[in-house]
This record gives structure tokens, sequence and C-alpha cells, in this order.
């Protein structure tokens, strides 16, 4: 039986010369992989392109699930969202990079439909998409993500000096471990109580882009157990030197 769904794509792994298994992320039901036999072969008309499973893309498909088998298979697949801006502005598809390992990751943790991340992330790309400045995008996307997977900041109490990465929340004893203080514990804060069109807003330097982007990961990584940083974290650094 087939089933409809609108789907982002997460990741794409080569399977053989001609063929991919891609990962996507179904509003309807959660993490999924399916196998796109010979989808690669350049001499063969496809009815469904390659490039439509290019990192984040926004699709609508249509798909079948094999009991016998851990991979689905796509009959259809559509583009629900084509980004204008995303494929040609370098520091956006680095962003996409980096968003694709980190979701990947994420989702690895629970896989099950959680239809309200769905949107949060779709909406973002959208947004993503369609503005210019992009600065504070990263730090914002990452810290309202924990709203939907389970370990949101707790801070209540905002006025307390440090923010424990640890135990995720705020308070007024310095921590064993990781935390935050200052300028960056209470910009952390400012992030989660504002809106993506309110980012430019918040002014940070290059040196405190780069710390707070790398505190979020420690807070991924302290609280997913088998969360591994994106390896693209570098190009991100360097992107925050000149943005």
């Amino acid at each position: 039986m087939y089933q409809k769904t609108d789907a982002i794509v997460i990741k794409s792994i080569k399977y053989s010369e001609s063929s991919l298994i891609v990962n996507c992320y179904c509003k309807d039901f959660g993490l999924k992989s399916f196998f796109l036999r010979g989808i690669l072969k350049t001499k063969v008309k496809q009815n469904i392109k390659k490039a439509l499973f290019e990192p984040l893309n926004l699709l609508e498909i249509v798909f079948a699930n094999k009991l016998s088998n851990r991979l689905g298979y796509i009959k259809e697949a559509k583009l629900k969202y084509p980004y204008n801006s995303i494929p040609f502005n370098f520091d956006k598809k680095s962003a996409i990079f980096f968003l694709t390992e980190l979701l990947y990751e994420v989702l690895q943790e629970d896989q099950n439909k959680n239809k309200k991340l769905y949107k949060y992330i779709y909406n973002s790309m959208i947004w993503l998409d369609s503005n210019e400045k992009i600065g504070n995008f990263l730090i914002k996307f990452m810290f309202d993500l924990t709203k939907f997977i389970g370990f949101q900041p707790n801070i209540e109490n905002q006025n307390f000096s440090f923010f424990d990465l640890e135990n995720g929340c705020t308070t007024n004893k310095k921590p064993n471990g990781k935390f935050l203080e200052g300028k960056l514990k209470n910009t952390m804060i400012w992030f989660l109580g504002i809106n993506f069109d309110d980012l430019n807003s918040i002014k940070l330097n290059k040196i405190e882009k780069s710390k707070l982007i790398n505190h979020a990961l420690d807070y991924f990584q302290l609280h997913l157990q088998h969360f591994i940083k994106p390896k693209s974290i570098s190009i991100i650094n360097e992107i925050y030197r000149s943005i």
C-alpha cells in the first residue's frame, strides 16, 4: 500500500555505482530510509531525479514500505518548496550541510513522528531561504531545537549567574563542568525568547558567535547519548569569522 507524506531530506548515501540510500524525516511517519535504485545512472531516463534529494530539500513523496525490509521504495517525489537562494549562497549551503549532520544525529535518538518538530524544521528552512542576513540563525535554530527533543534549557531563574550545561539550568553556584556566564548566558536566554525575524537585534562579535554555537554542541552532546559533533563545525567557525 502506498502512503503520501511531506518529507525533509536528511542524508543520502551512495550505494553501489548507481543507487542511493536516502534518509527522510517524514511529517506523518518520522525518520525513514528509502532505497533509490539506479537513480545515479545518467543514460537511463528516471521518473525521480537525483537533484530532488539534496540535503534538507522539502519534498512531497509517495512511498511503499516493505515489511521484510527496513528500506522503503519511493514511487513519486516532487519539491514541496523550491529553494530560491540556498543553492546559490555559500554561507547558506554551508549552514545546510552543518544542519544535515546535526539533524541526522538528533533524529537517530528518536525516529518516531513528531509533527511539531517537523513543522519547526520546515519553517526554519523557508526562513533561511527567504532572508539575507543569517549570522545568528544556526545558534537560534539549535537552542530552539531543544524544545522539541526533550531537554529545553530551564531558565526560570534568569538572574542567576551561570547556566549549567550538564544539568540544563541556571544556577548561582559555579558548575564543575561546562557552563555559560555573563553575556553568553544572557544571549542564550535572549535567543530562546525571540522570533527568527528579530535575530539581527542581537549583536555578537565573531568570537562570541563561535563560542555560542560550540557551547550549543556541547549541550547536545551532554544530553543525547550517542550524539557526535558535526565535522563541518570547522567550516561554520570559519564563516563566523567573516559575517
